[in-house]
């Protein structure tokens, strides 16, 4: 709720700002590339920058597994969450997804039901992976 009060804050007031100086959004967007361009060159769009920094301060970030990523967002997890944090994350939404709770409504209960199965995939990774 916060958020998308903040996104329509940001929102008008670009919208203010556009109309004031009679810009469209592409113009803007431009305007805004020709800045960075000035400000910090080509650093943005050069691969072999970053691939220099790491060789020079011997840096490597670790390949997440996709997959992973994916789960830890389903469970509405940070990365590299305990397993304790995702039996819990895991057992509070499972009863807010539970079909039963939602007999009322049937395409809330196919919601649920659908919601539930993405929950309990994301579990089942957890499990194997800190069993091993």
């Amino acid at each position: 709720m916060l958020f998308d009060r903040l996104k329509n804050i940001i929102r008008s007031t670009t919208n203010d700002f556009l109309e004031k100086n009679g810009l469209s959004d592409d113009e803007y967007a431009r305007a805004i590339d020709d800045e960075y361009e000035k400000e910090f060159g080509s650093l943005g769009n050069d691969s072999s920058y970053s691939s220099s920094f790491d060789t020079e301060y011997n840096f490597e970030t670790p390949k997440a597994n996709p997959k992973e990523r994916i789960y830890y967002h389903t469970l509405g997890l940070e990365q590299g969450a305990s397993f304790e944090q995702v039996k819990t994350a895991y057992k509070k939404l499972m009863k807010a997804y539970h079909p039963d709770r939602h007999q009322a409504n049937p395409q809330k209960q196919k919601w649920a039901v659908e919601q539930s199965q993405k929950v309990n995939e994301a579990y089942s990774f957890f499990k194997k992976k800190f069993e091993n």
